[in-house]
């Protein structure tokens, strides 16, 4: 077969022609990945190195007896469960780390899903046992020390701004006077002086505040790299102005 017959071939055009425009969608990807400061965010949490983060959601114990099934009859199950807001806040941490190539919603069967999708991100609910804890990567850990382990050691052995009091129902900034607000929340940045592990905390007294926190921090991550470059210790604390918890004030920051 000659070669003029091969370039002249109409299957031949349509894979060249699809090799061509799937290798462009790479590097606008490249290109979108740079200019959307994926290199800093992956800084900014400080998984650079390790790709890999760990998210705690709270951990409620469910008592036999105590559940109530979806018709509202009590039903046998006990064991661990997770709040439903926070299931719901899963995909907002997929997505922080996750993104789709711009323009390859346009391809073909399952080039249409091509993911930048670098970074492990493990989800569940925070162990009981306070040594199962990753001591090693960047964590996430959401909600109270009341129903999460994991923000109970972010408060006890990090270097952490803010913690509540008052049995869980108060925040509290160092020594300023606890804010009773339920719809007040902090998000932090804190760090294990004695392994260097990074964690982020984010929480209310209620659910609309730890849903608002967790929002500010997958939205303003960009802001907080700039005024809180490498892995520096700070707390924001806001208050949520809004039912879904995607408007807030900032009250102050340490």
């Amino acid at each position: 077969m000659k070669l003029t017959d091969i370039l002249g071939n109409a299957y031949f055009q349509n894979v060249v022609s699809e090799f061509i425009a799937l290798t462009l969608l790479i590097l606008g990807g490249l290109l979108f990945y740079y200019l959307t400061g994926r290199a800093r965010l992956l800084k900014f949490f400080n998984i650079k190195n390790t790709k890999a983060v760990t998210v705690y959601l709270s951990n409620l114990s469910i008592p036999r007896g105590a559940a109530v099934g979806a018709d509202r009859v009590p039903r046998s199950y006990s064991g661990p469960a997770v709040p439903i807001y926070e299931v719901h806040l899963i995909p907002l941490f997929q997505r922080l780390f996750n993104f789709l190539i711009p323009g390859a919603e346009n391809l073909p069967g399952v080039l249409k899903w091509l993911l930048v999708s670098d970074v492990a991100v493990s989800i569940a609910a925070a162990p009981v046992d306070e040594g199962q804890i990753d001591r090693a990567a960047t964590m996430i850990t959401v909600g109270s020390p009341g129903f999460n382990r994991a923000s109970e050691r972010v408060e006890s052995a990090f270097h952490s701004f803010a913690r509540f009091v008052n049995d869980n129902a108060a925040l509290q900034l160092e020594n300023a006077p606890a804010v009773t607000d339920t719809r007040c929340a902090f998000v932090q940045r804190a760090v294990d002086q004695a392994t260097g592990q990074v964690a982020f905390y984010v929480a209310g007294p209620a659910s609309i505040g730890t849903t608002g926190a967790a929002y500010y921090l997958a939205s303003q991550w960009k802001g907080l790299s700039k005024r809180y470059p490498g892995s520096r210790p700070f707390c924001v604390m806001l208050r949520i102005t809004s039912d879904d918890g995607r408007q807030h004030e900032v009250l102050f920051e340490r």
